[in-house]
């Protein structure tokens, strides 16, 4: 019953390919399930969002590559940098616990979900302070799948525009990749890789932590997707695949990223969100606020 129910909600989900849909479908077969005390499918949905960015690799300009990196390297930095120091800062001004702050700060400046299961185990963070911040690096996600397009739209966002607003703003990779895509292909290109260059700040933040820490835990995980991402760039170009194969590669991402977003819904716990302090609800919340708000001044200014 559960995984006929499963597989049906999970085939609309990709059939329609409706990023928001699909995270909505997932949660709500998560409060089914909990609701008549079911036992869930296990599914990795992380594996399946991963394979769909490195699937939209081979369908990427390695000209565009190169171009939009060096053009933006600069900004990405001075994003990661600025982020870090300001949250720091006002995580002791508010005296909000140094771990937890730590852990959403890293989520918010680098790549969400990815930077804080990193870096929990290196700076010893509570188990309650790594799902408190995972949990509201998803909702800001969810929330963004939703409100991006509509903000685009309503600022007038060229597709490079709302690629660069995506990319700078979004916690999680394949979220971003997954708001750019309800804009425009070129959307997606100019989100995928200005998020990837994000990522990358994930190295140094994992060694400065640890040299920080003296802490002898090395078992983070590097995402080395990335390098398999930039791997299929390279091949994509090498064998010049044409256009109606990267045709059927994009289609093959597209599901890859639905069935990824479901299973974001469908592992969202709803009463984790409720048990949650105020505090670090509203410092999430604000520190993503004004960094919107700076990015659409930027491109409105």
């Amino acid at each position: 019953m559960v995984i006929v129910f499963f597989l049906v909600l999970l085939g609309l989900a990709v059939f329609l390919q409706q990023a928001a849909l699909s995270l909505f479908l997932g949660i709500f077969l998560s409060y089914f399930n909990s609701r008549l005390s079911l036992t869930p499918v296990s599914v990795n949905g992380s594996l399946f969002l991963k394979a769909g960015i490195i699937c939209l690799g081979g369908t990427i300009s390695l000209n565009s590559l190169g171009t939009i990196s060096l053009d933006y390297i600069p900004l990405v930095s001075i994003y990661v940098i600025a982020i870090m120091i300001f949250g720091i800062l006002i995580g002791k001004l508010i005296r909000l616990p140094h771990n937890l702050t730590l852990l959403l700060v890293s989520g918010t400046a680098i790549c969400g979900g990815t930077a804080i299961a990193s870096l929990a185990p290196i700076i010893k963070a509570k188990n309650e302070d790594l799902v408190a911040s995972i949990s509201l690096v998803f909702l800001l996600n969810a929330i963004a799948i939703i409100l991006f397009p509509y903000i685009g739209d309503f600022f007038e966002m060229t597709d490079a525009e709302f690629g660069i607003f995506s990319a700078l703003t979004i916690h999680d990779t394949a979220s971003v990749v997954g708001t750019a895509s309800l804009y425009s292909d070129e959307s997606v290109t100019y989100a995928s890789i200005i998020k990837l260059g994000r990522t990358l700040w994930i190295v140094p933040l994992l060694i400065g932590a640890s040299i920080y820490s003296k802490s002898e835990n090395k078992e983070y995980e590097f995402p080395y997707f990335i390098l398999v991402f930039i791997a299929f760039v390279v091949l994509g170009n090498i064998f010049n695949i044409d256009g109606e194969i990267k045709s059927y590669i994009k289609t093959v991402s597209i599901a890859f990223f639905q069935i990824g977003l479901f299973m974001i819904g469908y592992k969202f716990q709803l009463h984790t969100l409720m048990k949650l302090s105020l505090k670090p609800v509203i410092f999430a919340a604000s520190i993503w606020i004004i960094i919107i708000s700076i990015t659409l001044i930027t491109f409105h200014a």
